[in-house]
């Protein structure tokens, strides 16, 4: 970093102080300290190094409970461990995380974990299975957000102290892969904080989690800070001492900070503005490919939205060519089915493809009707994608008003299908190699009210779903999911826009940028210095 740039952090640095997010100067920004990986239990030797992050949209909550909150993930994933994990460097592989051993049964109706040995929550206390229980157990009382990884759970049975067995009602082949995400707690704590409200208000701004960052309470909707924990069982002492989430909303904004050395790490560019960060000195920028796609989810339940017809003519009607190259800058990919290309388990599928006769044919029957599109309008991606949308439904004689939604306010509206939005335009993201736990939660009836985005209901859809469930081979259960993914294209329940490749800027000493199944974009888990 120049010494231009690292006056200007030093300066912002008291800036921040003024504001809830940060409690602590980020006058330390260089890199520095030994080098190499110190021992479980380690203490740093490390000099001080902070890694300020600039993301967008509200920070809502520390809570593990909310994981499928984006921006609830990229802290908690760093802050708290999950069972289990899937391994970049072993094609990922399923592998241990909290848990030292795993096996799932023959008949697909529980799992044995042999927990870690060594490892202790941010307090000190040593994790035990009574911890492992008592987290699952909460999700489960709670019924909301990664609880929809933890359907089919029945109970968790403690053997002793280092054993555990998750017991679930039916046979559940794909159950594993959604734990990668179920993060565990220290069940002493999070109890004595309870409340009335299970502990929701009280991690908002604090945690309970054995990773190798710890919180220092500053939460607020603007970010958190957090520290590293030295303590941490797989210390490293190349990772940051301390990493700062700052909300930024405006691309703009995103691009002009981290030029100026006021910012480590970038998610809030768009692709227009990450291209004119290349070639500029100290910062590198990658399209960094997910599991994720920009879609358009329709209601098929009620509303114009309900007639088949009509969102296949959506479909058509989008100019998928235009907004690649304009809006995307041709980074990523134009859809080509139900899942990213991230997935192998992927019918063969064209890309989709804009038909504005056929599209005017069958949107014929909405007369006169104006339709709402819900979509992020602080994206300004999206706010592009969505103006396009309705600037060729314009030329088609269709009326589409552009609402704005906070993302915690749609997943709200999910709760019930007469208040599902005929039209929502989100970043949708599969965060398991093996999708059947994905195509679940969004294509099976028996979601409806919770993850199911469309309240979408097809017999033959659950009816794989619940096979799938039972077959162990995963080349079999691919072939099932594959039906799974015809079927709900051909009832066009979303209209499938482009493969997410998500524009990072960063400082160019710092490695580890790369795709994570465990969070999106990236995980924080893999950031090193220097």
């Amino acid at each position: 970093m120049s010494s231009q740039n690292r006056s200007r952090r030093i300066i912002l640095g008291a800036a921040l102080l003024a504001i809830p997010l940060v409690a602590t100067s980020l006058a330390g920004c260089t890199a520095g300290g030994a080098s190499g990986g110190g021992a479980a239990g380690g203490s740093s030797t490390a000099g001080s190094t902070t890694v300020v992050v600039g993301f967008k949209h509200e920070f809502n909550t520390m809570d593990p409970l909310r994981a499928d909150y984006a921006q609830t993930n990229m802290v908690d994933n760093i802050v708290y461990e999950p069972l289990i994990k899937f391994d970049a460097a072993q094609d990922n592989k399923m592998v241990g995380a909290l848990a030292s051993d795993f096996a799932v049964a023959d008949d697909a109706k529980s799992i044995s974990f042999t927990l870690r040995d060594g490892v202790a929550f941010h307090d000190g206390t040593p994790l035990t299975a009574k911890d492992v229980q008592y987290s699952f157990d909460r999700y489960i009382r709670l019924g909301q957000g990664v609880a929809s990884l933890l359907q089919g759970y029945d109970s968790t049975t403690v053997v002793d102290d280092s054993h555990v067995v998750i017991n679930l009602k039916a046979p559940n082949a794909f159950f594993i892969n959604g734990l990668a995400n179920v993060y565990i707690m220290e069940a002493d704590l999070v109890s004595k904080n309870a409340g009335a409200d299970d502990a929701q208000g009280w991690l908002q701004a604090h945690e309970a989690g054995t990773g190798p960052f710890e919180g220092t309470g500053t939460s607020s909707a603007d970010g958190t800070t957090v520290k590293r924990f030295d303590k941490y069982w797989g210390f490293d002492d190349k990772r940051p001492t301390q990493m700062v989430f700052r909300r930024i909303d405006e691309s703009a904004t995103n691009r002009d900070e981290l030029k100026a050395g006021n910012i480590d790490v970038s998610f809030g560019l768009s692709a227009v503005d990450a291209a004119a960060l290349k070639g500029q000195s100290d910062v590198s920028v990658k399209f960094v490919p997910t599991s994720g796609q920009t879609q358009l989810w329709f209601n098929t339940s009620t509303g114009p939205t309900a007639d088949p017809k009509i969102r296949e003519g959506l479909k058509l009607a989008f100019d998928y060519s235009g907004g690649f190259q304009k809006i995307l800058d041709s980074n990523g990919a134009i859809s080509s089915g139900i899942l990213s290309p991230a997935f192998t388990c992927r019918p063969d599928a064209k890309p989709s493809a804009q038909d504005k006769a056929k599209a005017k044919e069958l949107l014929s029957g909405l007369g006169a009707t104006s339709l709402d599109l819900r979509y992020q309008s602080v994206d300004s991606t999206q706010t592009q994608i969505a103006t396009l949308f309705q600037s060729n439904l314009k030329d088609l004689g269709v009326t589409v008003n552009l609402v704005p939604i906070a993302f915690p306010d749609y997943l709200k509206t999910l709760a019930d299908p007469a208040t599902i939005p005929g039209l929502t335009l989100i970043n949708d993201y599969i965060l398991t190699p093996d999708p059947g736990a994905g195509l679940d939660k969004l294509y099976n009836s028996a979601n409806i009210g919770g993850t199911n985005k469309g309240a979408y209901s097809n017999p033959k859809v659950d009816d794989l779903l619940t096979k799938a469930r039972t077959v162990a081979d995963a080349g079999d259960r691919c072939d099932l999911y594959k039906q799974v993914q015809t079927i709900v294209g051909d009832d066009s329940v979303q209209a499938n826009l482009f493969q997410v490749a998500f524009p990072v800027g960063y400082r160019s000493d710092l490695k580890g940028i790369d795709f994570s199944w465990s969070a999106t974009p990236i995980s924080f888990f893999t950031l090193r210095v220097g």
